[in-house]
């Protein structure tokens, strides 16, 4: 009885310990006054297994405001992709699609797509070779509004800072950029990271489900796992809205409409309910182990990217492998099958001074 008095005094001790560490590790990060401001840190890790538990938040949710919990909600980003993944993935199981199915199947008589002229390569038309499996690993070629046309968009975008969109009007500024004639190579010649691999995705899904996508992602994976903090921005109500503001430099992104995310990024969310969700991914509570292994079977993707599957990325700290998916505004969640261990986390900040690999490995670091 002694012995377990002991263990029980000392364990409580040793997590304290640990916490405080990881506390000063992320508040030697947070810094109001820079030109890249990061006001607030929020992380979250379950290790069950070897009771190594963290989630805390550290900074002010903006200038002169009340300091953060942890617990607030944030744009998720891209990390949207692993969700509409995993629908798709569901669809296959339920035999309403085939990774090897074209994509012009569920999307040629859809109007405002044209997409037959969607995937132009040197001036040859390639639409109608892309599959599901090559949008899903981001392996057609396709071009990018956000990165293709970075300056233009972002120049628009500041000018028409609360337009909704719709995912009609974004495929219709992607053919106002004429980046359908700008593909990047044939279909599965290469490896070429674009939202509209996605968009395409999201409008599939609505073809089979003859419903919204904000619909679908509700149904299918929301309310089963009760992910009571997690919505689709500007498609849905807000739930709770309790948001951090997020920022691209100096420039608040929380005060814009990012509507134009949709399908490859549009969700909000916090880190307990991403923990569950990625949890619950490789629990095959969403998904089979065949599903799950097709998932995370990356390939190469290019130099200094991760490795990528379908709409997830294999990561790498410390040696142990993650699989899960970064956003845009500093934000990412994974799970280290080898570990049990999940992580999510959100850095107010797009753009940091320090080197957030290396940052979340230190943390990471203290947990195993």
């Amino acid at each position: 009885m002694k012995v377990h008095l002991i263990i029980l005094v000392i364990f409580p001790l040793f997590s304290f310990g640990q916490a405080d560490k990881i506390d000063s590790i992320i508040e030697s990060r947070i810094n109001h006054k820079s030109e890249n401001p990061v006001y607030n840190i929020l992380i979250q890790i379950d290790n069950s297994d070897k009771n190594k538990n963290y989630s805390n938040g550290i900074g002010i949710k903006d200038q002169d405001s009340s300091l953060v919990s942890g617990q607030e909600q944030f744009k998720i980003a891209s990390s949207t992709k692993l969700f509409v993944s995993t629908i798709i993935l569901q669809l296959i199981e339920e035999g309403k699609i085939n990774l090897n199915d074209k994509a012009s199947k569920y999307l040629k008589d859809i109007d405002f797509l044209d997409f037959e002229n969607f995937h132009i390569y040197n001036k040859t038309k390639f639409a109608n070779r892309i599959t599901i499996q090559q949008l899903l690993s981001h392996r057609t070629g396709l071009a990018d509004i956000f990165s293709d046309k970075e300056e233009e968009f972002f120049s628009r975008l500041l000018r028409n800072s609360n337009i909704q969109y719709s995912p009609k009007s974004i495929v219709e500024l992607y053919f106002e950029f004429n980046l359908n004639e700008t593909s990047h190579f044939e279909p599965d010649n290469g490896w070429y990271y674009s939202d509209m691999n996605f968009v395409l995705l999201g409008l599939i899904i609505e073809q089979i489900e003859q419903t919204s996508l904000a619909q679908s992602i509700r149904i299918r994976i929301l309310k089963p796992l009760e992910m009571k903090d997690t919505y689709f921005e500007f498609y849905e109500k807000p739930i709770q809205n309790d948001l951090i503001n997020q920022y691209v430099g100096n420039l608040n992104f929380s005060e814009l409409n990012t509507s134009f995310d949709w399908s490859g990024g549009g969700l909000v969310s916090s880190n307990n309910d991403l923990i569950t969700f990625i949890k619950s991914l490789f629990d095959l509570k969403l998904i089979n182990k065949e599903s799950l292994n097709k998932m995370i079977d990356v390939k190469f993707s290019k130099e200094n990217e991760s490795r990528y599957g379908l709409g997830i990325y294999e990561s790498n700290y410390n040696g142990k492998t993650y699989f899960g998916h970064y956003g845009f505004y500093g934000t990412y969640f994974g799970y280290c099958p080898e570990t049990k261990t999940a992580i999510s986390y959100s850095i107010s900040q797009a753009i940091t001074e320090f080197n957030t690999y290396n940052l979340i490995s230190k943390i990471l670091k203290l947990t195993e």
